[in-house]
């Protein structure tokens, strides 16, 4: 019988310490992966912002994104060795681009990349940035206008002459 509970004893401690070993299996421990926070942003010939008019993106061996106006994406890198990586921005017609190697030096870090699109205009309050072809577009279509008014005016001021000068000749 004496055996019996000894049996039982050792069955239980060998239970015990097969439980408490489960439990400090399931300690999770934090996992670090390196990343790089990148951040996009695209400018005009000029400096000015191009918040609502470029397209903005980031490429590299497995991650792509864009966006309008800008982006802040986090990209995580390798923890030996490094990855390429091409920003891109695209605006009126004018592509931009840099290509840029992210390493684990980096990770952490926020690198801000500017690219500029060789697109000139000014910022219109109210409208936004205007190119400067879009503004020589608008000051031709002003002139054309200005000039087929004074035209009409012209061709107006001969009409109404014409007329009175028919009320006023002497009937024949």
């Amino acid at each position: 019988m004496r055996g019996l509970y000894i049996i039982i004893i050792v069955l239980a401690l060998i239970a015990i310490t097969v439980i408490t070993n489960a439990h400090a299996q399931q300690v999770q421990l934090p996992v670090y992966i390196p990343a790089v926070n990148v951040e996009v942003t695209a400018l005009s010939a000029n400096g000015m912002p191009l918040t609502k008019y470029a397209i903005v993106g980031i490429s590299c061996e497995q991650f792509n994104m864009s966006n309008v106006g800008s982006i802040s994406t986090v990209i995580p890198i390798p923890s030996t060795g490094s990855i390429t990586c091409k920003a891109y921005a695209y605006s009126f017609g004018v592509y931009s681009s840099k290509t840029i190697v992210l390493t684990a030096n980096e990770s952490g870090e926020t690198i801000p990349i500017t690219l500029v699109i060789p697109v000139s205009g000014y910022y219109v309050p109210g409208i936004g940035f205007v190119p400067i072809g879009t503004l020589i577009a608008i000051a031709v279509i002003i002139i054309v206008v200005i000039i087929l008014v004074v035209i009409g005016l012209i061709e107006y001021a001969r009409w109404r002459r014409e007329r009175l000068a028919r009320l006023i000749r002497p009937p024949e």
